[in-house]
């Protein structure tokens, strides 16, 4: 294995371990679901941070592997800002079909006293899980496709 790879994979694993840590954490620190207790709070309210970083993250790592591949191999040009285009589109599919209202669960109101949520982050939660649908669904859509496609082929 090449020496980036194995360095990437064990990035990959501590980032891993590490959000597993956390949820950990933010679970057993849970007292009851009516009131989770300062603890839970502060842990949940980490684990959300954690998680839009390691969204942020990606994103730029992903804009940023595709741009420096434009610049280095101009046949891939094309395909490389088609993908672009369609990671933008995806994130805007996702932002236009997301509600800002905010949802009703047990202990909203004092997220919405402290600030952590407001009609915003709502949308961009529900713009985060809308790209999560999508992607799931073209990964469901590209397994059956080329399931169909082999199983013509023979």
């Amino acid at each position: 294995m090449e020496k980036s790879s194995k360095i990437s994979t064990i990035i990959l694993w501590v980032l891993m371990v590490i959000s597993i840590v956390l949820f950990i954490f933010m679970f057993t620190a849970i007292d009851n679901e009516i009131n989770p207790g300062a603890k839970a709070v502060q842990l949940i309210t980490l684990n959300i941070n954690w998680s839009i970083a390691l969204f942020a993250l990606s994103a730029v790592i992903v804009l940023l592997f595709s741009f420096l591949q434009v610049f280095t191999d101009k046949s891939k040009m094309v395909s490389t800002l088609a993908i672009v285009v369609i990671f933008a589109a995806v994130i805007g599919i996702g932002y236009a079909l997301a509600n800002s209202e905010i949802p009703s669960f047990i202990g909203v109101e004092k997220f919405i006293a402290d600030g952590i949520i407001n009609e915003t982050i709502s949308k961009w939660i529900g713009t985060g899980l809308n790209i999560t649908y999508i992607l799931f669904g073209g990964a469901f859509l590209s397994i059956v496709g080329f399931s169909a496609v082999n199983l013509f082929k023979r």
